[in-house]
């Protein structure tokens, strides 16, 4: 389904195949959740062809786990949708620490540029 005249596309991330063989896509907001996931797992360097692709945040994963670690992680990915994802626009991100499980949790909210209505996304970022 169209956003409202707006279709976004992108492969599928589970590489699910359609019945004709080929490999599904996923489209509208799917497709910009996989570009933001794409965004923030992706480790800058490891693009052939755009080494400059994304920020250095999993170096920060190696610090310790506290609140400037967490808010350096927040500009880092800021920075790089808004370079990355001209798409949308961030409203909101939140990092909280899980000292337990070692890990940050990351709540992002957005919108899609053309729209205003606001997205939810999840992520987890594990520290070494």
């Amino acid at each position: 389904m169209a956003i409202r005249g707006f279709v976004y596309s992108d492969v599928d991330m589970e590489l699910t195949r359609q019945t004709d063989g080929d490999i599904q896509k996923d489209t509208d907001i799917d497709a910009i959740i996989n570009s933001l996931n794409n965004i923030i797992a992706t480790l800058q360097g490891s693009r052939r062809m755009l080494p400059e692709f994304a920020q250095d945040v999993w170096s920060l994963l190696f610090e310790p786990m506290d609140d400037d670690t967490a808010r350096m992680i927040g500009e880092r990915i800021l920075e790089a949708i808004r370079i990355w994802e001209d798409r949308v626009e961030v409203t909101s991100i939140d990092i909280d620490t899980d000292y337990d499980k070692n890990l940050y949790n990351l709540r992002m909210n957005f919108t899609i540029k053309p729209l205003r209505d606001i997205q939810t996304v999840e992520f987890v970022l594990f520290t070494q």
